[in-house]
């Protein structure tokens, strides 16, 4: 007995001595010479499938090696290649010498490409088959080979060629020539046009989404239609969700259904900010908003807004003409309070204007304001009313949501008030802001600000409190109090200028995922004679990117106040655009 467990405890201990796991290898590398470039990748991503060997049998390894170089290196029409493979064990891990003649390529002698049906005719597929890289007497690439097959296919399903088949797709390679032909016969059949919109479920927002629609029952499909109709829903103050698809399923007769399915908003929305200025002090705003109104999409809105120095309010009515997104008609009523070193006013607005988006993406609104303000400027103290028709353009650009990277930024308005229609005074304003903001690599960030604006008139005492232009503060001039930059009286108190001009400069370097530091320069003044010199501020910020947007902290110095101010600093949230 002692003997048979001797013996079986020594044939135990030579089978995991000499077994195959004794000769295991861990890892495998390859050292590959005579190519390089877009082949030496597709050949590393070709190994990269090759499962460790088990044991010291490596003939199958190197087999399934030498099969994959020879496909990854055929793709680029290299089909008589000279692979020599050298395998050595370094401890566990496998080497792999590689060296590789690639030998001629492939080139294509006969190449028939056919699009049949409807398609043949379409100026998109005749535009693709203008542009294809497979030209008999250039080199074999079956990767253009088989994009150009994708496109043919996905440009189908783009167009509406639902029913588009292929009749032929191959490649016939001779070895012994080193040509190639082929043959990529697609037949498209007849175009689907789009066939009614059904909605998924159900929802008190079906006039709404109908007039949203990109296309018409009848007219021949278009993929980018159905993304732009998906778009104009998603965009639209109505909808958490909203999808656009066809329903290939269910066409028939030529036509494709097309589904819709939208989440509308919860019937109250609500929007809470905070921030603080150091010319400002503490800043909190509150926003109420009712997207539904009715089956025809009115809307109604509210917002507070409230800082040491001045609290707003304003109420907002919105019609839908139209096009809900950019055919708006709007009533507004407001009230806004302002205490701020030397001015004091009370003012109250009503409002109606018509905003519609032009072709070239401007935003014109049309509007007639009615306002009346009591208010104290300086020595001054005046009631006034004002009818105030005008019209202003509004326009912004930008690529990187909240966190923009490029982007343009552009108002222009224009108001007049005259003696004849009621008003107090005769007067026009012109007022603009610009803003372009460009980086490098999304790493350097530059910024540039110009705000203009000037008031016709004879008297800027008999402009409103409210009407005229003060420069300073943080969205101004950095380094100097909120509107401190302006013309004063014999007492030196501040009147507000006729005039408004006012530049920024900004350097914004990302230094690392979440984080930007600034530098900027601002200058400009507001004026009646420009007999003022120029007021410039400096500073440097850091920015937090977060996912509402970056969380802005300025800190500024005026350059040439005349005032006891040093420094200033702001903190701030929001985008740059």
């Amino acid at each position: 007995m002692k003997l048979s467990a001797l013996l079986a405890f020594f044939l135990v201990l030579c089978s995991s001595t000499f077994s195959p796991s004794a000769f295991a290898v861990s890892s495998v590398d390859f050292d590959i010479k005579g190519v390089s470039g877009d082949i030496e990748d597709n050949i590393d991503s070709y190994l990269s499938t090759i499962a460790v060997p088990k044991g010291n049998n490596y003939t199958f390894f190197e087999s399934k090696v030498r099969k994959n170089i020879t496909e990854s290196i055929q793709v680029f029409g290299f089909y008589t290649p000279e692979i020599t493979i050298n395998l050595t064990l370094d401890d566990d891990e496998l080497l792999a010498f590689i060296n590789i003649k690639l030998g001629p390529r492939v080139k294509l002698a006969h190449v028939n490409i056919q699009v049949n049906g409807e398609a043949g005719d379409d100026p998109l597929f005749v535009k693709l088959l203008n542009t294809k890289p497979l030209i008999s007497g250039t080199n074999l690439s079956h990767k253009d080979y088989e994009k150009l097959k994708a496109d043919i296919t996905k440009l189908a399903l783009a167009r509406g060629y639902f029913d588009g088949k292929w009749q032929k797709s191959e490649i016939r390679v001779s070895i012994k020539k080193h040509l190639a032909d082929i043959d990529l016969i697609f037949d498209s059949k007849t175009r689907y046009t789009f066939g009614e919109s059904v909605l998924s479920n159900q929802t008190k927002s079906a006039s709404i989404i109908s007039e949203l629609a990109t296309f018409n029952v009848g007219q021949e499909f278009e993929s980018n239609l159905v993304a732009e109709y998906s778009l104009a829903l998603f965009n639209s103050r109505y909808f958490q969700s909203a999808s656009v698809a066809p329903d290939l399923n269910a066409r028939k007769d030529g036509k494709v259904p097309i589904i819709i399915t939208v989440v509308n908003h919860p019937s109250n929305t609500y929007e809470v900010g905070v921030g603080f200025l150091s010319d400002v002090g503490f800043r909190g705003s509150l926003g109420w908003k009712k997207p539904w109104i009715n089956s025809r999409g009115d809307s109604i809105s509210a917002d507070i807004e409230y800082s040491t120095i001045q609290q707003e309010f304003t109420l907002n009515y919105d019609i839908p003409i139209e096009d809900p997104i950019t055919n708006l008609a709007k009533i507004q009523l407001g009230f806004q309070r302002k205490d701020n070193k030397d001015t004091y006013s009370k003012l109250f607005t009503f409002q109606l204007q018509r905003q519609f988006e032009l072709e070239s993406k401007w935003l014109r609104t049309w509007f007639i304001k009615f306002e009346q303000e009591d208010y104290t400027q300086a020595s001054q103290s005046d009631s006034t009313v004002m009818v105030l028709p005008g019209v202003s353009f509004a326009r912004t650009k930008q690529r990187g949501g909240v966190d923009p990277y490029w982007g343009n930024q552009q108002l222009f308005s224009f108001e007049t008030a005259s003696k004849y229609w009621g008003a107090d005074t005769d007067m026009l304003k012109i007022q603009s802001r610009t803003k372009y903001l460009r980086s490098i690599n999304r790493t350097h960030f530059f910024t540039s600000r110009v705000d203009l604006g000037a008031i016709y008139v004879d008297e800027i005492e008999s402009v409103p409190a409210s009407m005229r232009f003060f420069a300073g503060g943080s969205q101004s001039i950095r380094g100097y109090d909120y509107e401190t930059v302006t013309p004063v009286d014999d007492a030196n108190a501040y009147i507000g200028g006729r005039y408004l001009t006012v530049g920024s400069l900004e350097y914004g370097y990302q230094f690392a995922e979440k984080w930007r530091i600034g530098l900027f320069a601002d200058a400009g003044t507001s004026t009646n004679d420009f007999s003022e010199p120029i007021s410039v501020g400096i500073g440097t910020g850091i920015r937090w990117l977060t996912p509402i947007g970056p969380v802005k902290l300025d800190f500024a110095v005026p350059v040439n106040s005349d005032t006891d101010t040093k420094y200033t600093f702001h903190l701030y949230i929001g985008p740059e655009l």
